[in-house]
């Protein structure tokens, strides 16, 4: 069975096609992708708008219900970070109490009197209101958490009494501090020791939240948090940073912690970073303060490679996949080992390739197209594709021992039919199928139309076209916001986008527009690295006529010849019309767009 490439050129038009929509907590590098490589005020500027997208307010009684989604025991009863009183949801909640165990009523672990008493804002964000035992809760007061010396109450670990100094564990670097120890002084409430990290982390998404819109340092609320934003502990005090860091470093996230966070994107619709990214910490307030943040080096608490309740999530030193067990990469083009382009021969355990070998030429006259690189050495001859075959860095498995890659060949066949002409011309984020792109930025949520980028459709006639819809927002401020798009050089018409949040766009002709040819769209209002990004782009026409499709598929998969590898060398390429190696890889040429060996359009 030959094996079909999953793309159709067309030379009049492109096939429809339907946006898939991703959901940000099965895909947390997409959700936190405009925190990559910021730092500083940036960095926390960045985290903060990622905490402040999708949320929308429960209100102060919606907490009871949230409760039931975000701090529930597999037996179903209340999960209770203050004692372990078994609560009944609804039923037990307060209401009254004498003694522990009465009732649970709703903790604010940032005590409301520390911002004005506001049951509303940061008075009802589930981030740090948890379900408590109402006694113990009464007895915390509005005290400050931190590390009691010597204890006037005590209850199933909790306890409230003089506070002790803070000593730094797990690396003495901490945003504003020197030495090992930090000083604090009168009465401090200690949590459970398996729950300290969960409260500090609830206290470092809510200081990210809210910061610059409420503060938290009224009456005791001074001892943890500033109203420095900018610079230095960005929002805390030395000994803040001093308690948050130890607990967060000291209790690391857990399972509850996971399902949690889940549940209040379920209910408040946005998520705590410090539990997805638990290493996002250090390059705010700890180790890595001041470097920019590079997420390929951290893991996410959905990772399989993190343990949970022991990684730090820090892939380059403190990950469960040992950074020193070194693995050993070997190339092999028909039996032998290749080294043109200094391939990757040696990554950590767990890392992965950066560097492919140059792509090489086939021994055989009739497998002749090098189409990529497998574990599996083919015996002979195969029509079905390797199922690991992979082309480019990114598509590379990760590296967990000792692999061996075969280069793999195939044979090339082009095939054209005739087909009817789609009424609607369309390109999104996962299929460019006979659109030209330049420059654009490409993100993962949209493209970024930077100065001299542009879209190009396929070739269409003007005068059918009924709408044009882009899905697009505003990028670097409100004045990068105008799509225009026109055929041969003349405007047809724009589109603006009136906020920085990706939504449907429609224009209509008021009149008939004129032009044969490809229709570019491109912004007037771009600079260099800023502009209005966009994800899809819809044509509607009336449709009709027909196009040549050319569908190319491979057969003959061969990772060995018989005649040895005296004639394999780099490959020299030959001007053609439709097959060119680039950076070691097969890419299909057509009207101006390149494609990969799986069908997908590659960057200009």
């Amino acid at each position: 069975m030959k094996r079909t490439l999953l793309f159709i050129l067309c030379s009049f038009f492109a096939l429809a096609i339907t946006a898939k929509t991703v959901t940000p907590a099965a895909s947390l590098p997409v959700y936190y992708e405009d925190i990559q490589g910021k730092s500083g005020k940036s960095l926390f500027d960045a985290v903060q708008k990622v905490t402040k997208e999708g949320y929308t307010s429960l209100g102060y009684d919606g907490l009871w219900g949230a409760f039931k989604t975000t701090d529930k025991k597999s037996n179903g009863k209340v999960w209770d970070m203050y004692s372990d009183c078994s609560w009944t949801f609804g039923s037990d909640q307060c209401g009254s109490y004498s003694s522990e165990c009465d009732c649970y009523n709703r903790e604010h672990s940032i005590p409301k009197s520390w911002f004005g008493g506001s049951t509303s804002g940061p008075g009802c964000d589930i981030f740090h209101l948890v379900p408590t035992d109402g006694k113990v809760n009464g007895m915390r007061s509005n005290y400050a958490f931190g590390e009691v010396s010597s204890a006037s109450y005590t209850y199933d670990g909790a306890k409230k009494g003089s506070a002790k100094s803070i000593t730094i564990i797990g690396g003495n670097t901490i945003a504003g501090n020197t030495g090992t120890t930090i000083s604090c002084s009168g009465t401090v409430f200690e949590p459970r020791d398996e729950y300290k990290g969960d409260f500090a982390r609830g206290y470092m998404g809510s200081l990210l939240k809210w910061a610059g819109d409420q503060s938290f340092t009224t009456g005791e609320g001074s001892k943890i948090f500033t109203t420095n934003f900018t610079t230095g502990s960005f929002g805390l005090t030395k000994y803040g940073v001093a308690l948050l860091m130890k607990w967060h470093r000291q209790d690391p996230v857990s399972q509850k912690e996971v399902a949690r966070n889940n549940g209040i994107q379920q209910t408040q619709g946005n998520r705590n970073p410090f539990i997805d990214y638990p290493y996002l910490a250090e390059f705010i307030w700890g180790e890595k303060a001041g470097e920019s943040i590079n997420l390929n080096d951290l893991i996410t608490s959905s990772d399989s490679r993190f343990v949970l309740g022991e990684s730090n999530g820090y892939l380059k030193g403190g990950s469960t996949v040992d950074p020193e067990t070194k693995c050993t990469i070997t190339w092999l083009v028909n039996g032998e080992e290749y080294t043109a382009g200094n391939p990757t021969t040696t990554v950590n355990e767990g890392g992965v390739v950066t560097v492919l070998p140059t792509a090489p030429k086939s021994c055989d006259a009739i497998s002749n197209q090098f189409v990529g690189w497998s574990e599996f050495e083919i015996s002979g001859t195969t029509d079905n594709i390797p199922t690991d075959l992979f082309s480019t860095p990114d598509d590379a498995p990760d590296i967990m021992q000792n692999t061996t890659f075969h280069a793999v060949f195939a044979q090339l066949e082009e095939h054209e039919t005739t087909v009817s002409a789609p009424a609607t011309i369309a390109m999104n984020l996962n299929d460019t199928q006979g659109w030209t792109l330049s420059k654009l930025d490409k993100q993962s949520k949209y493209w970024k139309m930077i100065k001299d980028s542009y879209a190009e459709s396929p070739s269409l006639d003007a005068s059918q076209i009924t709408s044009i819809t882009i899905n697009m927002r505003t990028w670097g401020g409100t004045q990068y916001n105008t799509i225009e798009f026109s055929i041969a050089g003349k405007k047809i018409g724009e589109l603006k986008a009136d906020n920085n949040n990706l939504k449907d766009y429609t224009w209509k002709p008021t009149t008939t527009p004129s032009g044969v040819g490809a229709m570019r769209f491109s912004s007037p209002t771009s600079t260099e690295n800023e502009g209005p990004a966009f994800s899809s782009i819809t044509i509607e026409t009336t449709g009709g006529g027909t196009g040549t499709t050319t569908t190319y598929t491979y057969s003959r998969y061969i990772t060995s010849c018989d005649n040895g590898t005296s004639d394999i060398k780099e490959t020299v390429v030959e001007k053609q019309n439709t097959k060119i190696i680039r950076n070691g890889q097969l890419l299909i040429e057509h009207n101006g767009v390149y494609y990969n060996t799986l069908g997908q359009p590659m960057k200009p």
